[in-house]
């Protein structure tokens, strides 16, 4: 009995010592403990606002300041000395014509009496240098009838005939005999020559077509006359080619028949062709004769 009594006893002192430590705790907590410290909150970024674009003006048309005007300065042209053409002798050459031309016209515009001594290429040009030498010499510029074979096989030759400032004519290709040939062939003939002559020197040969031997028809003449070209004879030959022919039978044959406006034909393969003439020459132009090309002496003239 009194052994239970006494664990009651324990069992409520026990309760008793367990409460006040309880009271112990509770007023511990309630005075005596620290707050726990109030958490500092991270700092924020504080956002920065986004960049607008600050909106451009819209241009405005900036006036256009109204010129004043103002006196545009005269520019006075500084004077120049206008060259004076040099006179043409004649108005120029003729048109091409279906007649035979056997003389020129009988004076210059000056006045003056004139003749053409044209030369008819063929055979070695030895002598043709000699010939251009001697016109040179003179101061006389004359006409060569160009044969188209023979350009063909002495193109330099014909190509010093250019630069010594001589007019070219044509003189045919074969050197045939054109009372007998077509309107085909004469073409032919023609247009071959004017081809490499010009090709050779750069110089044409038109308007002006002497036919071999003087040989024509009423073929012959038309067809020229269609490609262009006037026929053209002569008035007199020196006629160096004939059997016993010298110096002095081409001196008299020439300037024997001294006549202003005619047309002396020669060729230039001859020697006695160059040894008769200077002389030739020097007695036309003593007595006041000017010698000059067939584009000159057949000219159409202002007072014809």
């Amino acid at each position: 009995m009194s052994k239970q009594t006494d664990n009651r006893k324990l069992l409520a002192r026990g309760a008793q010592v367990l409460a006040l430590m309880g009271l112990v705790v509770s007023l511990a907590a309630c005075g005596g403990q620290a707050a726990e410290p109030t958490a500092v909150p991270e700092p924020t970024s504080t956002p920065t606002a986004a960049p607008t674009d600050t909106p451009t003006p819209a241009p405005t048309d900036t006036p256009t300041a109204t010129p004043v005007p103002t006196d545009t300065p005269t520019v006075t042209p500084v004077p120049t000395d206008t060259p004076t053409p040099t006179p043409e002798p004649a108005t120029g050459r003729p048109p091409a014509s279906p007649d035979i031309v056997y003389i020129g016209n009988p004076t210059t515009p000056d006045g003056d009496p004139q003749v053409n001594i044209s030369f008819d290429v063929q055979g070695d040009p030895a002598t043709l240098y000699q010939i251009l030498d001697i016109l040179d010499q003179y101061g006389v510029r004359t006409t060569f009838f160009m044969q188209g074979e023979w350009v063909e096989q002495y193109p330099d030759a014909a190509k010093e005939i250019a630069n010594r400032g001589h007019e070219l004519g044509n003189h045919s290709w074969t050197h045939f005999n054109f009372s007998e040939m077509t309107a085909e062939e004469v073409t032919k003939e023609l247009n071959d020559t004017e081809a490499i002559v010009k090709e050779v020197t750069g110089q044409t040969t038109k308007p002006y077509f002497r036919p071999p031997f003087g040989s024509r028809s009423t073929v012959s003449l038309q067809t020229a006359y269609d490609l262009g070209y006037t026929t053209i004879i002569w008035t007199y030959g020196a006629d160096e080619w004939r059997d016993g022919a010298t110096a002095q039978t081409i001196f008299d044959n020439v300037y024997g028949n001294k006549a202003p406006g005619a047309l002396y034909y020669t060729h230039t393969d001859r020697q006695i062709i160059v040894d008769a003439l200077p002389r030739v020459i020097e007695a036309f132009q003593a007595d006041g004769y000017k010698l000059v090309t067939a584009g000159e002496i057949l000219a159409v003239q202002e007072n014809n």
